[in-house]
């Protein structure tokens, strides 16, 4: 499981327990900003004078994932606001922190800068809640002014703006790149704000608040008097009090920026804006800014820096992760990202946002589950079977990271890593419409924990679902060091893993297939050699559709030894894209009256999908074959024949010809006394012309020429061409009568 410094995901999903509802899991946790810390309670407190105190503030348990634990991000200590608003400042702050307990401890004097604030130091006591850190790591302050234009024009999942200062559509701001960094000056309403005599009868009751963490920010506001027209400058005594514009920033720091306001003036040290953490309050409204100093200048904008939140929450879409697309597409640094799992077979994921995560991802940072299979107790008990499937969902390691996305706690675009191919009981949660805006692509190592690289039937349909949602899928050969993204053929309910380079060979290829027995290999290697090579000379003059110059091509078989791996062997020597549709027929080798030699993927093919046993003819509708081309087989080879026929009486597909390499005493015996039966029966009437399909050769040469006439128009096949007895067309008697 995660460490508790692991910084990829919010505390929701690294201290999720296996087999609980995230439901359970976010009221158990919260997940702060690492950039910022939790309030430091004062434990020591002297009024050293009556304008001044010395104050020690703790923090005993700093969060693992607070950016200032880091070796070199320097941190900043920040007075309550509503503690500066009253006029009093921290000064001489000093912050030590010791990484090896997680404790802060910040010693201080507190200044009273106007007759209210020196009233107000007598209800500051030990115990109270004074500030927190903020951590100033230099990578996270914002340096591109695109950054800030896109959180303008974005909302969050429920609808709220993203950034908003002002009330127009556009903020009325000067944003500038001062220093490498991006800064927006905030203009401020025209007046300064003062507090009535009532706020003195109030101080006891934000001294018990403070003891109390109590927020009391709103209550003081409602003291504060707005002085429109008056000057905005700091005196050598007192404070400057301003507003800014109605505002909300949900995704970003903001801090005021000392070096640029006028001369002689400075902030308080409550100089941070900090990101709503809510999604309730939907509402804007004016923010609060206290200064000091002696300046001659009017305060007429506020400058303020930006920082960034943790890569999971910043709402970044994937289009502007640049290096994260790049990473996602280069091979080596996918398998560098699945060389940091850990070791063994337990399902275990990750949910990567930013590009930086695939060089930075370690072992703990991986989520590890081990769910225990569940088991279908039938329709009888509905609610069991219910209660049975959403435990088994809950243990799934992707459930948590899938449910963050889904409630917003993780609210960046970005793309999963796991050992396995996703459960099914995930699917609804996946293709919600939250998850599935979010999460751009799904890579995995192995199709199943207990079926090895074998597909189930829901995992099919899941495959397509994810292309019709627009959510890629990437197999990774971590063995050969290759990858594999699934694509469906256009208009056809089927799909296969295809080496990246070669995508678009299969959307746009026409799809020839061999099939053959597993047992024997024959001597067809060469005749289809010169039947395929015969092809690609073909297609570099032919005009049809399914052949031309610009058209690709590829050779499906069944991805095992024998005429199989003569045809992938065959294709992938031509640059056909070789493609093996694979049945994990060693599982079930071993049962009584079994027979099977097909056990073993050969090694010729390129693009692949694979099945579980029970799948088998389920497999074969996926051949969705343009031209099928049979050699010498048993009886798994004479169900692809039929199947082929089947499909092309019933008008599936088109009535292109189908090829038969061998004797035609080998296929009359197989196929002229079934279509003669069905002649005498009447059961094919009207369907007569099925006999013009499969067409028989000796050479590779003659099935050339068969589809040679076929690409000009002048074949024979489908109907309304005259029909035979024997169930099919002999070519070498056909290209006799057409010379």
């Amino acid at each position: 499981m995660p460490s508790e410094s692991c910084r990829w995901y919010p505390d929701t999903v690294t201290h999720h327990k296996q087999g609980d509802s995230y439901t359970v899991s976010r009221g158990r946790n919260r997940n702060p900003f690492d950039l910022a810390t939790c309030d430091a309670r004062i434990t020591e407190y002297a009024r050293t004078s009556r304008h001044e105190a010395s104050a020690t503030a703790v923090i005993n348990t700093l969060h693992p994932q607070f950016r200032g634990l880091v070796n070199g991000v320097r941190c900043e200590f920040l007075l309550r606001s509503s503690i500066t608003q009253l006029g009093v400042n921290a000064v001489n702050v000093v912050v030590d922190i010791d990484p090896a307990q997680r404790r802060a401890t910040i010693t201080m004097n507190l200044v009273a800068l106007a007759p209210l604030a020196v009233l107000m130091l007598d209800y500051i006591t030990v115990g109270a809640h004074v500030g927190k850190l903020f951590a100033l790591e230099s990578n996270r302050v914002v340096r591109n002014m695109d950054y800030i234009y896109r959180l303008l024009h974005a909302v969050n999942q429920r609808g709220q703006p993203l950034l908003v200062y002002g009330t127009g559509e556009a903020p009325d701001w000067d944003l500038k790149i001062l220093d490498g960094r991006v800064v927006a000056y905030l203009p401020v309403l025209p007046g300064t704000f003062t507090y009535s005599g009532e706020i003195h009868g109030l101080l006891p009751t934000i001294g018990m608040a403070l003891r109390k963490g109590t927020a009391y920010k709103d209550l003081i506001r409602l003291h504060q008097e707005f002085h429109e027209g008056h000057t905005r400058v700091a005196a050598a005594s007192g404070v400057l009090m301003v507003r800014g514009y109605a505002m909300h920033f949900r995704t970003v720091f903001g801090r005021v920026v000392d070096s640029l306001l006028p001369k002689g003036l400075q902030s308080m040290s409550s100089r941070l804006i900090e990101p709503e953490e809510g999604l309730g309050d939907a509402s804007s409204r004016e923010r609060v800014f206290v200064f000091y100093g002696d300046s001659v200048d009017e305060l007429t904008h506020i400058p303020i820096e930006f920082y960034t939140l943790e890569s999971y929450r910043e709402q970044v879409p994937f289009s502007l992760r640049k290096t994260l697309a790049d990473r996602c597409s280069t091979t080596s640094s996918i398998l560098r990202a699945f060389k940091s799992a850990p070791k063994g077979d337990l399902p275990c994921c990750a949910y990567l946002c930013k590009g930086g995560q695939f060089t930075e991802m370690r072992e703990d940072d991986w989520i590890v589950t081990d769910p225990k299979q569940t088991t279908y107790v039938g329709i009888e008990n509905p609610v069991e079977q219910q209660e049975l499937v959403q435990r088994y969902t809950y243990q799934q390691c992707e459930y948590a990271i899938l449910s963050a996305i889904a409630t917003d706690d993780i609210t960046s675009d970005g793309v999963l890593f796991t050992r396995y191919f996703p459960s099914p009981c995930l699917k609804s949660l996946i293709l919600s419409r939250a998850v599935c805006k979010k999460l751009r692509a799904i890579f995995f190592t192995k199709a199943s924990r207990h079926y090895g690289s074998f597909f189930s039937q829901e995992d099919a349909a899941m495959l397509g679902d994810l292309n019709t949602f627009g959510i890629a899928v990437f197999e990774v050969n971590e063995q050969k060091g290759e990858v594999y993204q699934y694509i469906r053929r256009p208009g056809r309910d089927t799909g296969a893993f295809v080496p990246l380079e070669r995508r678009q060979e299969y959307i746009k290829a026409t799809f020839f297939g061999v099939y053959g027995s597993n047992l024997v290999a024959g001597d067809f290697e060469a005749e289809l050699m010169t039947l395929l090579s015969g092809i690609l000379h073909v297609k570099k003059t032919c005009q049809h559709p399914l052949l031309n110059e610009t058209k690709p091509l590829a050779l499906v078989t069944g991805g095992g030894p024998g005429a199989m791996e003569v045809g992938n062997r065959v294709a992938k020597s031509l640059g056909i894209l070789s493609c093996g549709l694979i049945v994990d027929f060693g599982s079930v080798a071993a049962k009584p009256g079994a027979i099977i030699n097909e056990q073993n993927q050969n090694s010729y093919i390129e693009a692949h999908f694979t099945y579980r046993a029970d799948k088998l003819v389920e497999r074969q509708s996926d051949f969705n074959l343009d031209f099928p081309i049979f050699l010498t087989g048993g009886i798994g080879t004479d169900f692809e024949y039929a199947l082929e026929e089947v499909r092309r009486k019933v008008a599936t597909v088109p009535p292109y010809p189908v090829i038969l390499f061998g004797t035609t005493e080998h296929w009359g015996a197989k196929i002229s006394g079934r279509f003669q039966a069905n002649l005498l029966s009447g059961t094919i009437r009207g369907s007569e012309w099925i006999s013009t399909v499969p067409w028989v050769v000796s050479t590779g040469a003659e099935a050339l020429e068969v589809y040679r006439h076929f690409f000009e128009g002048k074949l024979p096949v489908g109907p309304n061409h005259p029909t035979n007895d024997r169930g099919f067309m002999v070519a070498a008697e056909y290209l006799a009568k057409a010379k």
